[in-house]
């Protein structure tokens, strides 16, 4: 509660206050007068008004012996006791919160390996997630007092002061830090990004840019790497539309068409939301296994427990439709059946989300149409994307897939509910400026939605801990193989995956497939069908003298 309010209900309380005392006190003089024909001077009349309401006792006065006075009397006691229990919340526990509530520490002298962040946005706080489902130790650095206080209530680690200062840099031990995370993404800091490139001996400097074309003063203040979040946002929706499996399967797995793939984005209601990935294993215990994870615009093989899950994690499953009820309980949602490349792709809007969305495709030989309001460079058809008329410039009832990467959220939330109306099949991937419109999206229709937000942070992780996600040189392959060395042997799907990074999807025995294959015992004859990419694949050959079936 800000002082100007605690104010103006302090001088509303203490008034009142006043003018009720003064006439309880006028009323009670009167009374004793008149009714109980025993006259009080005024200031008797007040001592004993402010006994009854301070509930501290009544004076020689008591009892009365008219009605009227007992009356006036239980009016007073109980006037009194209201007032003192508005006061509690009204005033009492603001002024204690005020007085006891922490403040941000003046150091963090502790801290070493953490990172540092100068510039809490939006687009840091899932950063924050990811270095917290790390186990990273992180500060933030901020210049304003009441916002630094703010962020400090909200359970950040916050220093407050000017992150260009000396002494503020040595307050954070950016000497120990791993990293410095600069969100330049509002246009300020170039100041604290000198300062920090200036100590040579100091932790990488990383610097977020909304606008790209800042991103060169940035690096001529010594920043050793510009990100831009938009580039990366629709790098990843364009990399969503090219295929991350092999569907050429040659008949591997034509058993009666009973094995499926399908992807299930995880809904914020569910189990595995806010979890480490790692918990997602969990739904293979009926049969279904995890291929995989779209996470926050990168494809992971593995389900690594310091990545955590949120609204942006999409899980890849193999099983059959009896082995995806746990998948549906785990991640609130019914799913839907994996399509690789579903063409042809129309990408709507040109901003810096679409240009790089439209120019990934393009290296990849990806043919693709590109439509906005305005004609330009890139644009290939004209036309309101809120209309039927607009997208029906673009074909898109047509389409197989499109990409919304417009600039407004709302927008993007209408040309979505436009184009699911036009093409039921059409496969939707959408843009969010605001992460918590990435859900909204998914409602209206969108089969993929991703955060701005959710990327930056997912990058700057990639970047902090130099790991790397699945290149789409890769492909998931299924392989139906012989194991000729393993009758008898107890199959360990988990200790295979730890071992050569594949995945044992089912168990072909006799014509039949079964999924769920953990701690079966192989039999002459048996077969698995086993996924992962080209080098995961030969490592499996190699590790147990297989060959493909």
């Amino acid at each position: 509660m800000s002082v100007v309010r605690l104010g103006y209900r302090l001088a509303a309380y203490l008034g009142s206050l006043v003018l009720l005392t003064g006439l309880y006190a006028s009323l009670y003089s009167w009374g004793m007068a008149t009714l109980e024909g025993d006259p009080r001077p005024w200031y008797q009349s007040f001592e004993v008004v402010v006994q009854s309401m301070t509930t501290t006792g009544y004076g020689q006065d008591a009892p009365w012996e008219t009605l009227e006075m007992t009356a006036l009397m239980v009016a007073i006691q109980l006037t009194g006791i209201a007032y003192i229990f508005v006061a509690v919340p009204l005033f009492v526990v603001p002024w204690l919160d005020r007085i006891v509530q922490a403040t941000p520490p003046a150091d963090v002298a502790e801290l070493a390996g953490h990172v540092v962040i100068v510039g809490y946005t939006p687009l840091c706080k899932s950063l924050v997630d990811e270095l917290e489902s790390a186990g990273t130790e992180y500060v933030v650095l901020e210049p304003d007092e009441e916002r630094a206080q703010s962020l400090h209530e909200d359970g950040l680690v916050v220093l407050h002061g000017d992150p260009a200062a000396d002494a503020t840099l040595e307050n954070a031990q950016v000497g120990e830090a791993l990293a410095v995370v600069v969100d330049a993404s509002e246009g300020e800091h170039i100041s604290a990004v000198i300062e920090l490139a200036a100590r040579t001996d100091g932790p990488r400097v990383l610097t977020l840019v909304a606008d790209p074309s800042r991103a060169r003063y940035l690096r001529y203040a010594g920043a050793d790497e510009v990100i831009s979040p938009k580039h990366r946002l629709g790098k990843a929706l364009g990399d969503k539309v090219r295929p991350v499996v092999d569907t050429d399967l040659e008949g591997a797995i034509d058993l009666d068409g009973e094995l499926q793939l399908r992807e299930f984005p995880i809904e914020p209601d569910s189990p595995l939301h806010d979890r480490d990935l790692s918990a997602a294993t969990r739904v293979e215990a009926d049969g279904a296994t995890v291929l995989g994870a779209w996470v926050r615009g990168d494809f992971l093989r593995s389900l690594p427990g310091e990545v955590h899950v949120d609204d942006n994690t999409t899980l890849l499953v193999a099983g059959t439709d009896g082995d995806f009820g746990p998948v549906v309980e785990a991640t609130d949602s019914e799913g839907s059946p994996y399509r690789p490349l579903q063409e042809p792709v129309v990408v709507v809007g040109t901003g810096t989300v679409g240009s790089s969305a439209a120019g990934d495709l393009e290296r990849a030989g990806i043919e693709r149409t590109v439509l906005d309001r305005e004609n330009g460079e890139l644009v290939d058809a004209v036309g309101d994307v809120t209309t039927e008329e607009g997208l029906a410039a673009a074909d898109v009832g047509a389409a197989g897939t499109v990409i919304l990467a417009l600039d407004d959220d709302e927008t993007a939330l209408l040309a979505t509910l436009v184009a699911r109306e036009l093409n039921p099949d059409l496969e939707i991937f959408a843009a969010a400026d605001v992460a918590a419109n990435v859900h909204r999206l998914r409602d209206a229709g969108a089969d993929y939605s991703l955060g701005l937000p959710n990327v930056a942070g997912r990058m700057l992780a990639l970047r902090i801990f130099e790991r790397e996600a699945m290149t789409f040189g890769d492909r998931i392959e299924l392989r139906l193989v012989d194991v000729p060395n393993s009758a008898g042997k107890q199959l360990d799907s988990a200790a295979i995956r730890a071992l050569t990074g594949c995945s044992v999807v089912a168990l072909e025995r006799d014509g039949e497939l079964e999924t769920a294959v953990g701690g079966r015992e192989l039999s002459p004859g048996d077969r698995l069908l086993v996924a992962g990419t080209e080098d995961e694949l030969e490592g499996f050959h190699a590790a147990f003298d297989s060959r493909p079936a």
